[in-house]
């Protein structure tokens, strides 16, 4: 059996891709939610048609907030696996370098099944960046049983190791086409016809630094004097840390002075459309990297590295937090267009190695 244990919006996205190949060649699987993020990922799986999980590890129903809430959720996940009936004949595939991604690879060793990890061996070459996640992945990784990684560069982290398999491209490209085939609300078909930009910040090294989350919000300033309505979908734990940090007051005065919006944050099939349609997007996500990249939309990195390949050096330029770089993106940025095609369906080359085991 094919176990896949997953819980935040991000590895949801990702992989509803394979799970959708999988129901389509008939290859059984259990899908295990940890419910990290519970109430966006049922949107979205429901908009997306994809099934309801086997399991969910735990039964809460909103967004983490903060490391409290996480200390409090992640050691009744642990607890929970315990009664699932893994063995080591099945397979256990985990994606990406979140908290869930972790207690995902510690659940398959503790039923010693196979490891599966999926989008393997991206490295920004800091521990501090993106954090804790670079740890997480780097870990994680380096002792599971199979890696499948987007790009040879990534791969290239595990010379000599057997089972590592290059994707050419990032499962998300599967997920941005799933979501284009879909019809858009109201409200976001209505700002599809005006001119805006599409702005999100979210990771934890952003949010837990002052001086940083300061300098973007001078960043957002100078998109907003250029006139150009700003679209930002505030995650939960983002909103949290601004508000303990009394800087999401500056917010609510750029909202009255300049065109920004705060008010919504969209499911996947919104946001795809959202996105396909903005001017060009600014976020410190590497989840908007790849779909941007995917889209030939200008990208503003808000970070200091990237554990990304792809866009950069062509549709995606990292701001560094440098003025003079951040002022040539705003003024050149409709010239900013991708040179290589992208891979369709890096989802496929995943899916066809399973096939092959049943």
């Amino acid at each position: 059996m094919i176990y896949i244990i997953l819980g935040t919006r991000g590895q949801f996205i990702k992989m509803f891709p394979i799970m959708k190949y999988f129901d389509k060649y008939k290859i059984k699987y259990c899908f295990i939610s940890t419910s990290q993020h519970y109430k966006i990922n049922e949107e979205n799986r429901k908009l997306l048609h994809v099934r309801k999980p086997d399991v969910y590890l735990t039964v809460k129903k909103n967004d983490l907030r903060n490391i409290g809430e996480l200390l409090i959720w992640a050691p009744k996940v642990l607890w929970n696996a315990r009664k699932l009936s893994i063995k080591k004949t099945d397979c256990v595939i985990v994606h990406g370098d979140t908290e869930s991604t972790l207690f995902a690879f510690l659940i398959g060793r503790y039923f010693h099944a196979k490891v599966i990890h999926i989008e393997s061996g991206m490295r920004s070459g800091t521990f501090l960046e993106p954090f804790p996640e670079e740890i997480i992945r780097s870990f994680v990784d380096n002792f599971s049983d199979v890696r499948f990684c987007p790009f040879k560069e990534d791969a290239a982290h595990f010379k000599g190791k057997k089972n590592t398999y290059i994707t050419n491209g990032n499962t998300v490209f599967d997920s941005v086409n799933f979501a284009l085939n879909e019809k858009p609300s109201m409200h976001v078909r209505k700002l599809m016809k005006i001119k805006y930009v599409v702005f999100l910040v979210h990771r934890k090294e952003t949010l837990f630094v002052r001086q940083r989350i300061e300098v973007i919000m001078e960043i957002l300033k100078k998109i907003l004097e250029k006139g150009l309505k700003v679209i930002w979908p505030v995650h939960a734990i983002t909103k949290y840390e601004l508000e303990s940090k009394g800087i999401w007051q500056k917010v609510e005065q750029f909202k009255k002075k300049y065109q920004l919006e705060t008010d919504h944050f969209f499911n996947y099939v919104d946001f795809m459309h959202l996105l396909n349609n903005c001017e060009f997007a600014a976020s410190d996500g590497d989840g908007v990297q790849e779909e941007t990249y995917f889209l030939n939309k200008p990208m503003l990195i808000l970070r200091k590295i990237t554990d990304s390949i792809p866009g950069i050096g062509e549709n995606a330029v990292i701001s560094y937090f440098d003025k003079i770089i951040i002022e040539n993106f705003l003024d050149n940025y409709k010239k900013i267009k991708r040179k290589t095609e992208p891979n369709k369906s890096p989802s496929k080359i995943i899916v066809d190695y399973f096939r092959k085991l049943s």
